[in-house]
C-alpha cells in the first residue's frame, strides 16, 4: 500500500490541531511525528509549557512512545539543521 500524500510544511500553522506519533520522552518533555505533514522535527517542552492546564495534565503522565495524540502547533521555529524548521507543540 503506498504511503498517504504528505502535506507541505508551509501548510503548518500555530493553532493548528495535529495527529502526533510519540516518538520519545526526554528529561524536558517528549518529541512527535506529526501525522500527515512532511518530516519535521516536533516537541512538546513541559518545563517551558508546564503552566499550561493540559500541559499540566500531560506530564503527569506523559502518553506512551507509539502512541498518538491530538496536540496543538504552538509555533514553529528556524532550526540550525535539516529540516530547518522545530514545531513547537503544546496541549492546550
Amino acid at each position: 500500500m503506498p504511503d498517504e500524500p504528505r502535506r507541505p510544511l508551509s501548510d503548518l500553522h500555530a493553532g493548528e490541531r495535529v495527529q502526533a506519533i510519540i516518538t520519545s520522552h526526554q528529561p524536558w518533555g517528549l518529541t512527535a511525528k506529526i501525522n500527515g505533514y512532511e518530516p519535521v522535527g516536533a516537541s512538546l517542552d513541559v518545563i517551558r509549557r508546564g503552566s499550561e492546564p493540559g500541559v499540566e495534565r500531560m506530564a503527569e503522565a506523559l502518553p506512551a512512545v507509539g502512541s498518538t495524540v491530538e496536540l496543538t502547533v504552538a509555533e514553529l521555529r528556524p532550526w540550525h539543521h535539516e529540516p530547518w524548521v522545530w514545531v513547537d507543540l503544546t496541549s492546550a
